[in-house]
């Protein structure tokens, strides 16, 4: 038993600190978020300008500073997919944090326009795969009763990030700003080379000694025979084992999993949470309060944290849904209120809004702490088939910058056409469509098996006097992915139950993908 309790910790142990190092590239997508609001003040003033020959920054050259990372980014999701699925999760978290180390020493190194957008567009390609492969290692190393509260990491690491380069901004000069960013990616490049790959990366190379050694060490284990039990049930996954084919993507599961992507993807971006992040200095400045804007935007940095902080301790006592149907409620009050902060101060700029700026945006980024920053993620974690989940998530992403990138673009020219109250109703109205969205469409995933959340994603209105329907359509499906295993020839069976795939040749012999069954066929 005192064997079974140290293991258990030491595994425990080893998966957090495994997956806090992962997400020191997230901290450093936090950090190049938080500086372009940090920064731009003084890019716009003449006086304390750190650029060459006194140069300053246009308003539009800001916008550029902003939204160059989203281009970047569309980038970066047409490869980090295929190099974590042919490289591994490691390599690729080196290559992640490669352009913020690069982007970093250019700031400090070259003092112009020019260099100051190469960084900028380089940061941006590690955005995106950041958002692609930490969130997979993390659902790949985890334990099941771990998943939820690790995976809630990414947005805890992501705003403390944020924090950090706001008050950095703040205390230290330009120079010392981006030697205190640099710091953080040297910091991974040395910590990163302790961590292990990811087991269920090695399985499906078929490196089984190195995922043995690779599940040990996560879990705490002395010898692989502590670990063959979920060695064998990762195995007996096909979809852990085998190459996705077209017909992978075109199933109902998938599609509708892709489709509910797609909209929290949207809800994202919507929230405004860029625009507030790069913008929030000068978003104090028009919104009426007289607190001074620096101070309000460490406040909201640290209003972050702390609801980052309690969703990583509460996500897993709560389902998905709930989480997501409250925060997009409450997101899209807090982007109503904020905007009509804007309107009281376009009609009478005398008028003072006080706190209510300020407790409004606090309100927002707990919000999307506790739920829409984070838990659509651990969702695709569950919804989507391994096999599949990396050119998915790929897809999201890349739905998600370009979108990302037309918002944060036109925020200058959109703020002068709606006026910037017009542009935050507009978000507020967007959060608040989701909400009936996901009540009526998303499955709840919390404590479920995968076949459980397969099945519910069969229909497109899940609910729970539907089982047996969904149950039909998951036997209909299952007959014909037997018809394209074979091509309806008779040669290969498939026999599933809930914790394995069997696949048996005309011999009767047993293999454990229909490929091995085929080949056994034809010899």
């Amino acid at each position: 038993m005192h064997n079974f309790l140290g293991s258990k910790f030491k595994g425990n142990c080893r998966q957090l600190f495994a997956a806090i190092t992962v997400n020191l590239v997230t901290f450093s997508f936090g950090l190049y978020t938080g500086w372009s609001s940090t920064v731009a003040p003084i890019l716009q003033n003449a006086t304390v300008t750190p650029l060459d020959h006194g140069q300053v920054l246009t308003a539009n050259s800001i916008s550029w500073a902003c939204s160059w990372g989203m281009l970047s980014a569309i980038l970066g999701t047409f490869f980090w997919g295929m190099l974590a699925d042919n490289c591994g999760r490691k390599t690729t978290g080196f290559l992640t944090m490669l352009p913020y180390l690069v982007s970093w020493v250019i700031l400090l190194v070259f003092k112009t326009e020019t260099a100051l957008m190469v960084s900028r567009f380089l940061g941006g390609l590690g955005a995106s795969g950041a958002a692609i492969n930490c969130p997979m290692y993390v659902g790949e190393v985890s334990e099941t009763s771990m998943k939820a509260g690790l995976g809630s990491l990414f947005i805890l690491m992501y705003n403390i990030g944020v924090l950090y380069v706001y008050v950095f901004g703040v205390m230290v000069s330009y120079d010392f700003l981006n030697v205190a960013c640099l710091a953080i990616s040297v910091l991974f490049m040395v910590v990163w080379c302790y961590v292990p790959e990811s087991p269920i990366f090695l399985i499906q190379k078929n490196r089984m000694d190195e995922a043995r050694r690779s599940l040990m060490w996560f879990r705490g284990k002395d010898n692989d025979k502590e670990v063959s039990e979920e060695i064998d049930s990762l195995m007996r996954h096909s979809d852990q084992t085998t190459k996705a084919t077209l017909a992978d993507y075109k199933k109902r599961g998938t599609v509708k999993a892709l489709l509910i992507g797609l909209v929290f993807q949207a809800g994202t971006q919507f929230s405004g949470i860029n625009i507030i992040l790069m913008y929030t200095v000068d978003i104090f400045q028009k919104s009426g309060s007289t607190m001074s804007p620096h101070s309000c935007t460490i406040l909201v940095g640290v209003v972050q944290v702390i609801g980052s902080a309690i969703a990583s301790c509460t996500v897993h006592r709560a389902g998905r849904k709930f989480f997501l149907m409250a925060t997009y409620a409450i997101t899209a009050l807090a982007l109503i209120t904020i905007g009509s902060c804007f309107y009281a101060n376009k009609v009478d700029s005398t008028i003072n809004t006080g706190m209510l700026p300020v407790l409004s945006l606090s309100v927002h980024v707990i919000a999307f702490s506790l739920g829409l920053g984070m838990v659509p993620y651990i969702i695709y974690t569950e919804v989507f088939p391994a096999n599949v989940r990396n050119i998915c998530m790929s897809m999201l992403m890349f739905f998600n910058n370009v979108l990302g990138f037309v918002i944060i673009k036109a925020y200058p020219s959109m703020s002068d056409a709606l006026h910037i109250s017009g542009y935050f109703w507009l978000f507020g109205a967007v959060c608040l469509a989701v909400v009936p969205f996901t009540y009526l469409f998303v499955p709840e995933t919390k404590d479920k098996a995968y076949d459980d959340i397969r099945r519910e994603l069969l229909l497109w209105f899940p609910d729970r006097r539907h089982n047996n329907k969904a149950a039909e359509v998951a036997k209909a499906e299952k007959a014909a992915a037997v018809d394209q295993v074979d091509g309806g020839g008779g040669n290969v069976v498939v026999v599933e139950a809930s914790e394995m795939k069997v696949c048996m040749g005309k011999d009767q012999s047993c293999f454990t993908t229909p490929q091995q069954a085929r080949d056994n066929v034809k010899k």
